[in-house]
């Protein structure tokens, strides 16, 4: 089991370091003003990687010693997630503002990295770019799209070989069952949450069925991919989801009501990408600035802590992917396990 959450606050341009299991404080430090901090992703446990929404930067923080090693200028703004291939040798960085995808070559081992080429993926699929998943081999990246489907990405070359389209966009749930399959689900225009499995060999989709939430964002599930967990911001709650069978069923609903008022809540962000580890479930709640840790088996509450002043939904600069940059941004986003050595 990791030993840390990393949590980004990006209305205060502030990381937390929490305990994994019990959220009692480890760390915490601050990226530079506006940074407006969104994902933090890790490839090992020795760095992690930071988009920014406000400044245009990706930042990558030792780890150890919790500082900057290096930060690129990528954009003006809107700078969403950075994924680290299988093989540790490349990043892929969404873009949403300028609609692209831009290459890093990755050196974790010499603190080696550089910027490399840019895909237009805008030009390539008139729409912006959100997370990424790759193949096993890392020659093959899936990009989620704004607003709707996946682009299907040649990582060496840097073209779009073709995309999949999905019902409504896919944020950053798109997690990995095995080598070559991704369980992914996106904002469905009949009730959020449509779930389908990823064939990341035949680049193709398994349609196993819409949930019916409210709304919809985040995606993670449990590492044997028998359990779902998909986020609804705007009516508080964590949705609850079978994956036993092919066709897919909800089994409950969490509710979060520490701050009264229906969308005064809004959990959001479940992690970096990657499935659960164990029973612990870590929620960010984003509108009231908590972070929440649920056991993922009985679906109770094990701890819930205020980490940043509660924040009302900002359309600005934490609201719909592709919205304007601005002001503001959520209380808190990125709710990620650093892994464990």
């Amino acid at each position: 089991m990791p030993k840390e959450l990393w949590v980004t606050s990006q209305g205060s341009n502030v990381i937390f370091i929490r305990n994994f299991e019990n959220l009692t404080p480890i760390d915490q430090f601050d990226l530079p003003a506006g940074a407006g901090p969104h994902i933090v992703t890790f490839h090992t446990p020795d760095f992690a990687y930071v988009g920014g929404m406000t400044d245009g930067k990706v930042y990558i923080i030792d780890a150890k010693t919790r500082q900057i090693a290096r930060s690129f200028q990528l954009a003006p703004t809107l700078v969403h997630q950075v994924k680290v291939s299988p093989d540790g040798a490349t990043a892929l960085v969404s873009i949403i503002g300028s609609r692209r995808v831009t290459k890093m070559f990755v050196d974790e081992a010499n603190r080696a990295w550089s910027v490399g080429p840019s895909l237009d993926i805008g030009a390539a699929t008139g729409k912006a770019p959100v997370c990424t998943v790759f193949r096993a081999d890392s020659r093959r990246a899936f990009v989620s799209l704004n607003p709707s489907g996946i682009a299907v990405v040649d990582v060496q070359s840097m073209t779009v070989l073709s995309q999949i389209p999905t019902d409504g966009f896919i944020a950053c749930g798109m997690i990995k069952s095995d080598a070559d399959h991704a369980v992914i689900a996106s904002a469905s225009s009949g009730g959020g949450g449509h779930i389908y499995t990823l064939d990341m060999t035949t680049a193709t989709l398994a349609d196993r069925g819409v949930v019916g939430a409210a709304s919809w964002h985040s995606f993670i599930m449990t590492p044997d991919g028998k359990r779902g967990f998909g986020s609804s911001p705007l009516s508080d709650e964590v949705v609850v989801i079978d994956l036993t069978a092919p066709q897919v069923t909800k089994l409950a609903s969490i509710v979060f009501d520490q701050v009264p008022g229906v969308g005064n809540n809004q959990p959001d962000a479940f992690g970096g990408g990657e499935p659960i580890y164990g029973n612990v479930l870590p929620v960010g709640l984003r509108a009231a600035g908590n972070v929440a840790v649920v056991n993922a088996h009985n679906l109770k509450l094990r701890s819930i802590v205020n980490l940043a002043p509660p924040a009302p939904f900002n359309p600005m600069t934490c609201g719909p992917v592709g919205a304007p940059t601005g002001p503001g941004g959520c209380a808190v986003h990125g709710v990620t396990p650093r892994p464990r050595q």
